[in-house]
């Protein structure tokens, strides 16, 4: 893998996962924004992955459609029991409002849990982030529509 993605992506990737907005394929994956307006398609590679959007195809890293299929097919390994902590979060919602400071979308929604819950959530996207760093992959972007018809 070229760059390892920031956090961000990983606590993206967890929520797609939680609200089960991937549907897998034979040869490729679709997965729905967290506002439900856009349809990213991620194919399987031989040693990786290819994906529509923006940060796999401009930042050149995982995006968290890839991260969320890696989680489905058991590539990165998720605690289940803890993906409830991530359940209809609109992520672009709260990307936009701090205007893509991630950090401080991150912070808005740890804010409602418990400081042994944040622990714990922080924990588990340290882990996946641990994951990652070791894997070789490739990692494409592709230019399929966001929104096949």
């Amino acid at each position: 893998m070229e760059k390892n993605p920031p956090l961000s992506k990983i606590y993206e990737a967890l929520s797609a996962v939680a609200d089960q907005r991937i549907d897998i394929q034979t040869d490729r994956a679709y997965v729905l924004s967290s506002d439900h307006a856009k349809r990213y398609t991620v194919k399987f590679l031989e040693n990786g992955y290819s994906s529509n959007d923006n940060a796999t195809l401009w930042q050149h890293y995982p995006g968290y459609p890839i991260l969320a299929v890696m989680m489905i097919q058991g590539q990165l390994k998720i605690h289940e029991e803890r993906l409830s902590w991530f359940r209809a979060v609109n992520w672009k919602q709260l990307n936009t409002k701090y205007k893509n400071q991630y950090d401080k979308a991150i912070a808005e929604f740890l804010e409602p849990f418990s400081e042994a819950v944040r622990s714990q959530i922080e924990d588990e996207v340290e882990c996946l982030f641990h994951q990652l760093e070791s894997m070789e992959l490739t990692i494409k972007g592709n230019r399929e529509p966001r929104n096949p018809q």
